[in-house]
């Protein structure tokens, strides 16, 4: 019973949810069957204790039937009753929370049954709604299409000559969203192409572009963010756009729902990270300062889970400027919120790197020594801080033994890309190097550092020319 679709969506649902459908369930309005309450009791008597076992649905019958015969058929009817109740208890409670959907409907019904003392009032609930509502999204604006268009045909303006339409609301508000979803789509389309073999067919994209430029859209964030953003892919070189994308987001980010504002900074982080990795440092500490100013709004939380990728991310960055106190802060305060299954790695992992960054050495090795992550991409990073470790420290034996064996890790290792395997071979071989010169050998120094140079296929290759130069 437990894995039945009923069940399932039921666990889904909170106390207070199970509650109101409890009640929902009751109303002769919507059933008027005592059984389906009946069997819905006896779920939610297992559901409240949170025991993980339900029995199946002979003992239900039974307890709840007790000398009628089990009858299968019957009892996948009264299941399937609940879940079709669910479905529209859900489809009800979310109309009842949303006063605008409910002001669509309204306006509609009062136009299909020829209600039209109502409309003037009930069009002006619904545009205090809307001015009340703090999002301004491309739904926001749709959502004031519908209703003007409905209170149109209320008004029945072709048959009353003398009334001006709010034609004009309607093809304005109907523009804002068009464009504003059409530019979204684009953005979408683009961001997947960059991670995936999909193509996606993206038209009008110029045309749209263009008729934004001449009509002017500058007070319309929902429109110039997207139009911003797009350029981001369209024109990648154009860095002026960026920032002027940067300070759109601060400026209009309370006017867009969450979902959304996740898809635009990721695509702002993705570009600025492109671009750090290029070598455009003047990029490093704005991302920084995005980073603080989305982990503050607690965008990057889904299901209160914090995701990895963009925790490495805000570390790696934070270390690079020097912002320790702050990446300690953020690492003690966040590591709790990742996925279970990696909050213990990236916790050592990115504890292990400040430790390195503030030259804590004896912390490195303590952190590390001992630990062999699953993730093997947590075993090259630690495997490598610990290498450059002993090489700073100048504790040899270590540091060779260490080399030996990262490279028969990386021979035996199956999962590892053979490209990603050559990466760290090559810092392998260049640390062994670096690690057998003497000060004093100045031709083996300018030789190495050729050769390091010429080798594009290197891992931490900055911190071995770094090491070069200090000889």
């Amino acid at each position: 019973m437990r894995d039945s679709k009923l069940v399932q969506t039921l666990l889904q649902l909170d106390k207070a949810e199970r509650n109101r459908f409890k009640k929902f369930l009751m109303s002769p309005f919507f059933n008027s069957d005592s059984n389906l309450i009946a069997i819905f009791d006896f779920i939610e008597g297992f559901l409240s204790k949170k025991q993980e076992d339900l029995p199946d649905k002979k003992i239900l019958w039974e307890k709840l039937f007790k000398s009628v015969p089990y009858d299968d058929i019957r009892s996948r009817k009264y299941f399937s009753d609940i879940l079709k109740l669910l479905n529209q208890f859900l489809s009800f409670d979310f109309y009842q929370n949303d006063p605008i959907t409910q002001d669509l409907f309204l306006l509609e019904t009062i136009n299909n049954r020829k209600l039209g003392g109502l409309a003037n009032n009930s069009m002006k609930n619904a545009r205090n709604h809307l001015a009340a509502k703090p999002l301004q999204n491309a739904q926001t604006y749709l959502q004031r299409y519908q209703l003007e268009r409905n209170y149109y045909e209320v008004l029945n303006v072709e048959d009353n000559r003398k009334i001006r339409s709010n034609l004009d609301d309607i093809n304005v508000n109907l523009d804002i969203f068009y464009f504003s979803e059409k530019l979204r789509i684009f953005c979408t389309a683009l961001a997947l192409q960059t991670v995936s073999a999909h193509r996606y067919a993206i038209t009008y994209q110029e045309e749209i572009l263009e008729i934004i430029e001449k009509k002017g859209f500058d007070n319309v964030p929902s429109v110039m963010v997207y139009a911003k953003l797009l350029r981001l892919f369209t024109n990648p070189s154009d860095e002026d756009n960026y920032f002027s994308l940067r300070q759109s987001v601060s400026e209009s980010s309370l006017l867009f729902p969450k979902n959304e504002l996740t898809e635009v900074y990721s695509i702002i982080i993705n570009y600025a990270t492109i671009q750090i990795n290029n070598g455009n440092s003047k990029f490093l500490s704005d991302l920084f300062d995005f980073y603080k100013e989305v982990v503050s709004q607690n965008i990057l939380l889904e299901d209160q889970s914090f995701s990895p990728w963009h925790f490495r991310n805000i570390v790696v960055i934070g270390l690079r400027l020097k912002e320790f106190s702050w990446i300690e802060d953020f690492i003690n305060a966040y590591a709790p919120l990742l996925p279970e299954n990696q909050r213990e790695n990236a916790l050592t992992f990115n504890l292990a790197q400040l430790y390195f960054y503030q030259k804590k050495y004896d912390l490195v090795i303590k952190t590390l020594q001992s630990v062999e992550y699953d993730d093997y991409t947590y075993n090259l990073n630690s495997k490598t801080i610990l290498i450059c470790t002993y090489y700073n420290t100048g504790e040899t034996d270590a540091l060779f033994f260490l080399l030996d064996s990262f490279r028969a890790f990386l021979n035996r290792n199956k999962n590892i890309p053979e490209e990603r395997k050559n990466l760290y071979r090559n810092f392998i071989s260049f640390t062994k190097k670096l690690a057998k010169l003497t000060p004093k050998d100045e031709k083996s120094k300018i030789k190495l550092t050729l050769e390091l140079q010429q080798t594009n296929n290197v891992a931490s290759k900055n911190w071995l020319l770094e090491k070069l130069a200090e000889l």
